[in-house]
């Protein structure tokens, strides 16, 4: 069926000789990418090279329909099994880094001397960033958050209004997110 196809045709947008073109390879093309991955996949991967075939018709020059589209089916198979296989590597490295640092923490919490040394490593490197920031900016940061007030009682304190707050927190921990960037992940990590 697929010889009495007439694939200039396709070419110029014909309907008809296409859908002629997807039912005479389709099972085909099914059973080959079946070889690879299972059925409900190899319907999709099969289903995008019929789509991108379509999308690409006018710009594709292959003499060998079938054996282009065969090219195509078994280039998204091996695809869609790197993909997978990246995808397991990177849960199972994930999984382990998780169980280590479970570990690490549940020692670290039992260790006083370590977490207060922690802390005061991350009080001097947040007061290092702090003295960068324009002293108004750093003053409310510090009154916020190391003293508890509110935004109110900030503002309350220094003679500005509770949005000059709001401006100069936003505005400090935009910076301190930037600038301590290398110390996110050691927060986060002995948050847990």
């Amino acid at each position: 069926m697929l010889a009495s196809l007439d694939i200039d045709k396709i070419k110029a947008g014909d309907t008809l000789e296409f859908r002629s073109l997807f039912i005479s390879v389709y099972p085909k093309l099914l059973a080959f990418a079946c070889r690879f991955v299972d059925e409900d996949i190899a319907k999709d991967l099969v289903q995008d090279v019929f789509a991108m075939y379509w999308e690409k018709k006018d710009t594709i020059d292959a003499s060998n329909i079938r054996g282009y589209l065969y090219k195509c089916v078994q280039h998204k198979s091996l695809n869609f099994l790197k993909h997978e296989s990246v995808v397991h590597n990177h849960q199972a490295a994930v999984q382990i880094a998780e169980a280590r640092i479970a570990s690490f923490n549940a020692h670290l919490k039992n260790n006083d001397t370590w977490q207060q040394l922690v802390a005061r490593d991350l009080k001097e490197r947040v007061e290092e960033s702090l003295s960068k920031l324009p002293p108004r900016a750093a003053e409310t940061f510090r009154l916020c958050f190391f003293h508890d007030l509110s935004h109110k009682q900030a503002a309350e304190m220094m003679n500005v209004s509770p949005r000059t707050i709001e401006a100069h927190i936003r505005h400090a921990v935009t910076f301190l997110r930037q600038d301590l960037r290398d110390l996110f992940l050691m927060i986060l990590f002995l948050a847990h």
